[in-house]
Formats: C-alpha cells, sequence, structure tokens
C-alpha cells in the first residue's frame, strides 16, 4: 500500500503537466479527472485511517499520561518508550518500595527488640505490665483526644506510681494524690515514719513495714520520696497503675537544692562563684548528704549522674516508655489538665494550694553566666528536662490549644473558688503559732478558717503533717481488717 502511494504521488505532476499541454476529448478528460479524484480521495481515507488510529502502545501511553496528570501513576511507567517495559518498571517499583517497608519494620523490631533487651538488664521490660510502650501511647493519645463528655466514658484510675522528684514541685501534686486517695479510702505504700522510702539507695519492697501493706501486698498510690527501682516497685504495685513524674528546668533547679538544703556549707562554696570557677572542680563535688547534686532529676529516677552520651540517650528513651505522664513544673496548669484526664478524675480532683514553695522575695535571680554554667553542671538533666519539655508541648497541641487554654482558666478559677471558700490565707516565713509547719522559713504557708471542712483541712496541710494523717488511717484501717471477727 505504501508503495502504491508513493507511486500515485511521483506520476500525478507528470499527469497534471501533459493534460495542460495536450487537448483530450472530453469523455477522456472527464474519466481521467475522475480516476484522479478518486484515488485521491481513496490514499487520503487511508492515511487517516493509517495515522488517527490508535495502536495498542498509543493507548496505553495516553492512559498512563492520564493516570499521571491526577499523581495516581508511576512516572517512571510513562516515560518508557514501550508499554511492556513501562509495565515492568512499574512492576519492579512496586515490588522495591515493598521491600524498603519490609526492611523498615525489620529494623523496628530489632530496635524494639534491643530496647527490650537494655529495659531488661535495668529490670524495665519492655512490656510495662503486659502493654508495650505503643500501647501505653495508644492510650495517652485516646485521654488527650477524648471529647468534652470523656469523664462520662472513662473510670476514674486508683492505681497510681508517682516518683517524686526533689524541688520540682512535686510536693504540691503529692498533696493532690494524698488527697484524692485519703477520700477514697485507697492504699498508699508509706514508710513507718517520714517521707522517704529508699534514697540514697533505691527502693526495696521491704522497707515498707508490714503493718502498713494490705494483705494482697499491693498497694494503690505510691507517692513519697523514693529512687526508682522498677522491679522492686512493681512489686508492690497494680498492673494497670499509671506511672506519673515532674522534671523541672535544671538550672532551676539545681539553685533551689542548693539554697534550700544549705549545699554552700558542704560544698565551701557560694552558687554565685560556680561561673568562675573549672567545671572539673564542679563535676567532682559529691553528693550531699549521698542524696543532693548535679542531675537531681535523673539521680532520683535510678540512674547515675555520671554517663555517656549513648547510656543517657538510652536512659531517656526508657522513662519515656515507661511513664504515662511526665509532667513540667514550668507547665504546672497544664500538666493537671494532662494528668486528670489521663486519670480520669474531675477538675476538683486536681485543684491544689502551692507545696514548699519559696517565696519570690527570697529567690535570688540568676545572672546568664551562672544559669550557663549550672545547665552545663546539669548537662544529662538539661537533656532529659528538653526531651519531656518538647513531648509536653506535643501533648497539649493533640489535645488542642484552644480547649487547653478553657480548662486551664476554669482550674484557676476554681481554685480561687476553694481559697475563697475555705478562708484561706498565706503565711509568710515562720510563725509560732501555726500547728502546722512547713520545712522552712523560706517557703510560704497556708491556714484556713474552715478546718472543719476536710478537704479545706487537707488542701492547707504541709507535706509531713498530711503523710502523717494518711499514716494514720491506714494502720487503723489495716488493723481493723487483721482483726479477727
Amino acid at each position: 500500500m505504501l508503495r502504491m502511494r508513493l507511486k500515485f504521488f511521483r506520476l500525478l505532476p507528470d499527469f497534471c503537466t501533459n493534460a495542460s499541454h495536450m487537448s483530450l476529448h472530453p469523455a477522456l478528460y472527464t474519466r481521467h479527472l475522475k480516476t484522479v479524484v478518486g484515488g485521491l480521495v481513496l490514499v487520503t481515507l487511508v492515511m487517516l485511517v493509517m495515522y488517527t488510529t490508535p495502536t495498542p502502545t498509543a493507548l496505553i501511553l495516553s492512559a498512563a499520561n492520564s493516570l499521571r496528570d491526577t499523581e495516581k501513576f508511576p512516572k517512571s511507567f510513562v516515560s518508557s518508550e514501550k508499554a511492556g517495559h513501562g509495565a515492568a518498571t512499574s512492576l519492579s517499583l512496586r515490588q522495591e518500595k515493598e521491600k524498603e517497608k519490609e526492611n523498615e519494620k525489620e529494623k523496628e523490631k530489632k530496635k524494639e527488640k534491643q530496647k527490650e533487651e537494655r529495659q531488661e538488664e535495668r529490670g524495665i521490660p519492655g512490656k510495662v505490665f503486659g502493654s508495650s510502650s505503643q500501647d501505653r501511647e495508644s492510650l495517652r493519645s485516646e485521654v488527650l483526644m477524648a471529647g468534652e463528655g470523656a469523664e462520662a466514658q472513662c473510670r476514674p484510675q486508683h492505681h497510681v506510681m508517682f516518683l517524686k522528684t526533689h524541688k520540682c514541685a512535686s510536693s504540691t501534686v503529692q498533696n493532690i494524690f494524698l488527697r484524692y486517695g485519703y477520700t477514697n479510702n485507697l492504699t498508699f505504700a508509706l514508710p513507718g515514719g517520714g517521707n522517704y522510702l529508699g534514697n540514697p539507695g533505691l527502693f526495696k519492697a521491704g522497707l515498707i513495714p508490714k503493718s502498713l501493706l494490705p494483705p494482697s501486698g499491693k498497694v494503690d498510690i505510691f507517692a513519697v520520696h523514693t529512687r526508682l527501682n522498677f522491679k522492686e516497685h512493681s512489686s508492690v504495685l497494680h498492673n494497670d497503675t499509671r506511672w506519673v513524674t515532674l522534671v523541672r528546668d535544671p538550672a532551676t533547679l539545681y539553685e533551689s537544692l542548693f539554697n534550700f538544703f544549705h549545699l554552700k556549707n558542704g560544698y565551701n562554696l557560694d552558687l554565685s562563684s560556680f561561673s568562675s570557677q573549672p567545671m572539673s572542680r564542679l563535676m567532682e563535688l559529691p553528693r550531699y548528704g549521698g542524696k543532693f547534686g548535679k542531675n537531681q532529676m535523673l539521680f532520683d529516677l535510678g540512674y547515675s549522674d555520671n554517663m555517656s552520651v549513648t547510656q543517657l540517650r538510652q536512659a531517656i528513651e526508657e522513662l519515656d516508655g515507661l511513664f504515662d505522664l511526665v509532667m513540667v513544673a514550668e507547665r504546672m496548669d497544664e500538666s493537671l489538665v494532662l494528668l486528670r484526664h489521663l486519670l480520669c478524675w474531675s477538675l476538683h480532683d486536681v485543684v491544689v494550694f502551692t507545696k514548699n514553695a519559696r517565696r519570690q522575695e527570697v529567690k535570688p535571680t540568676l545572672d546568664p553566666q551562672t544559669r550557663q554554667t549550672l545547665r552545663e553542671l546539669n548537662s544529662a538533666d538539661a537533656l532529659l528536662y528538653d526531651h519531656f519539655m518538647a513531648k509536653h508541648r506535643r501533648a497539649v497541641l493533640e489535645f488542642g490549644v484552644r480547649r487547653m487554654a478553657d480548662e486551664v482558666s476554669a482550674l484557676r478559677s476554681l481554685r480561687d473558688e476553694y481559697f475563697e471558700d475555705c478562708g484561706a490565707r498565706e503565711v509568710k516565713g515562720k510563725d509560732s503559732t501555726l500547728k502546722f509547719k512547713e520545712y522552712s522559713g523560706l517557703v510560704s504557708s497556708y491556714v484556713t478558717s474552715n478546718n472543719s471542712d476536710q478537704n479545706c483541712l487537707m488542701l492547707s496541710l504541709p507535706e509531713l503533717p498530711l503523710v502523717d494523717t494518711v499514716r494514720r488511717k491506714q494502720l487503723k484501717t489495716l488493723e481493723e481488717m487483721r482483726a479477727p471477727s
């Protein structure tokens, strides 16, 4: 067909030229003209069919272009010269992507296994109390994303482990747990006297007197000072216990620790001179009384205050997986809102008056150089704090910034109402007339005119008198339980 078409076009010019110089008979001329016109029509039709009918390749490339426009088709397929090659390329890419996903899953499994092995070395299994860290994170997300009516759907949590960190506003949070447990007749992990169960040594279950331990050997709430020892702590806690702790800016924490516990007397060194001291000397300062010193938060959480960067990152990863909520002292009201949602408690349950906090007028102001020196001295705590501050910010975003602002505002208003209804007033410094006193004259105390109201009284009590009140009730309850009927 192609040869015939080329031959026809070669003859056509000669025919036209000759026709112009020849005198043809009209009938003959008409017949030849019809032949030429017919041939032109035929050639045109053939060309149209050949050049406009889509071939299989053209159909595939057309479909590929359409899919590429909607971003649903692999570009490598479209760019192929042949449809078969494009399909093979697409299949190859899909297989590579699936293989990459499988490799990523294998890496995650390997990473999780290594994490569990590290945790088991410290007594912290990868699956805490039968639920993986992913499950616990999912639970936190469900709690944070719950709607306004979530309280009606969830059940209040009565099992809590609060790891009380020094000088992190932990006495304030402790008051919440002690009040709640006392009001709801829950049991506590308590020492025979005072408010410590381990420290400077790690916690041991045997530190709890048998007279204060329920027959089951399990307590509902752990909220006194201790040093984290997962295996031992878990042996006295219920399987569904929620783990909570608190962090604070390490430079501010260290200044508070240094002045509150008078570390100057032990170190013969004033805090204002720290910035002029070699860091090597500061790093060698011993723990005062075996309890207080650099990287205090990590020490309370059961770790050494001297770790390599690798060990430190592993420690933070372990703590992140263990604790359901790490509150932030500088974001206390936001943290209290997150706490109440985690535990399915009411806003009334987390109302609290500040405890064991120094008055503003007695707090020294740290100059930038001293602050930087303290942050460097407590660099491990700084990394811990930065990690959980970032996590707190993400939690607030997930919770909803507007929703958080509304709940914080409601909490503060409710706190003011309690302060007024209880007839509470702040007492600055030491007052010999007070029945219950704080640790130091540097901190404020609260007294209430409405001591007949149990909640008002417990809101105003300092830590030690409140722990004593809880201990007396628990001793009496357990004695009655053990008494023969």
